[in-house]
């Protein structure tokens, strides 16, 4: 399997409490891969959000295709055709970006022929003695393996939780919530099983289509955020058994705080450490960053950002969002960064070690040295919780 260390394009951060914005920057600097090839190559190797279940089958690549997909990836670092510095600039979402990128990889396996993208599925009904087109849904991808002349239907979802333990829900995966709270894992896993997945089964699909569909399966990734019960950042307060038997136990996982618990997180670290700080604008939550240090911020300038952010001055301007915030030491530090592939036993190993290195004062970091990634984790309003109560 292709491996090569991540880089990430860089970040303006405007601390203006009246724009509020996070701006990526897409010119990276000499040597370094386009965030496109860092975020497909994640799309490719990290581990699946899910556990296997027979009512929600979960997508696997042949193992031609990958190694087809995995040389061209390997072509595109040293010579980007497709994933361009610009290619995330064209997207104001996170999951079209996603789709175009796994579209991407479906395009340059030569063992697979994409039949479909993102094609709208549509229906005749009869109303009032009057024929109506009617849009019931759309198909992500539905390609055919030259192999075996299989055709395979595919669902694609890039997904963000934070696990809430006192939200209130009749399933524990209902706990697990998204940011903007209108979404939780059990609505998403149920839509995929009972809408998405059943699409190409439909005798219509199979007319408008052309061919019958011999498999489906729902390609699921992403990161878990679980609430912290100590000063460790590892120190996950993870879901009841029912909902981890539903995950896959090498998922990603990372912390949240909402802005008051995370400030007195900071505030308590007596020393400085190796870490240093970044806040990610959204094209930039799928892969593990890496960065120079100007790109970074110390933990005083973190601090002064998140209250410009969450305690804005005037009130036309709520409190924003919240924030995607990565910590990151040197790597070349005996903090481990975290690899593209990396499970959720790694994650735990490199916050523990990113823990004991913030006992450790360290000396001002050198102009141009590298820092990767070692955990993440969501800072929320204070108020965010008790919306969900």
């Amino acid at each position: 399997m292709y491996r090569k260390r991540y880089t990430v394009a860089t970040s303006r951060m405007s601390t203006s409490a009246s724009t509020q914005t996070i701006v990526p920057d897409t010119t990276p600097g000499p040597g370094q891969s386009s965030q496109a090839w860092h975020d497909l190559h994640w799309l490719i190797d990290s581990p699946d959000l899910l556990a296997p279940a027979t009512d929600l089958p979960l997508a696997r690549w042949p193992a031609l295709a990958q190694q087809e997909i995995h040389q061209w990836l390997a072509q595109e670092g040293h010579t980007p055709q497709t994933l361009t510095h610009d290619f995330h600039t064209r997207f104001r979402r996170l999951g079209l970006y996603a789709e175009a990128l796994l579209h991407a990889a479906l395009q340059h396996a030569d063992s697979i022929e994409l039949l479909a993208h993102h094609s709208p599925i549509h229906i005749n009904t009869n109303r009032a003695r009057s024929a109506t087109r009617q849009t019931i849904g759309e198909l992500d991808y539905i390609w055919r393996d030259r192999s075996n002349q299989q055709v395979w239907h595919w669902e694609l979802a890039v997904k963000f939780y934070l696990y809430v333990p006192q939200a209130h829900g009749l399933l524990d995966a209902d706990r697990f919530v998204g940011l903007q709270q209108r979404d939780t894992l059990a609505r998403k896993t149920a839509k995929m099983r009972d809408q998405q997945l059943p699409l190409s089964a439909m005798p219509e699909v199979t007319q408008q289509l052309g061919l019958h569909v011999n498999h489906v399966a729902a390609y699921v990734k992403g990161w878990l955020f679980y609430p912290i019960q100590s000063g460790r950042c590892d120190d996950y307060v993870l879901a009841a058994a029912p909902a981890q038997a539903m995950l896959n136990p090498r998922h990603l996982r990372g912390w949240w705080l909402r802005y008051a618990d995370f400030v007195t997180h900071l505030e308590q670290d007596t020393a400085p450490g190796k870490l240093r700080w970044r806040v990610l604008s959204r094209m930039q939550w799928l892969s593990p960053q890496q960065a120079d240090v100007a790109q970074t911020l110390d933990a005083t300038a973190l601090l002064a950002y998140l209250q410009s952010w969450f305690c804005p001055k005037t009130t036309a301007h709520g409190p924003g969002p919240g924030l995607l915030v990565v910590a990151l030491a040197p790597v070349d530090s005996t903090v481990p960064a975290i690899s593209p592939d990396a499970s959720a036993t790694d994650v735990a190993e490199r916050a523990s070690a990113a823990a004991a290195s913030e006992t450790r004062q360290a000396p001002p970091a050198p102009s141009g040295q590298t820092y990767a990634e070692v955990h993440r984790g969501f800072v929320v309003p204070n108020a965010w919780v008790g919306t969900l109560l």
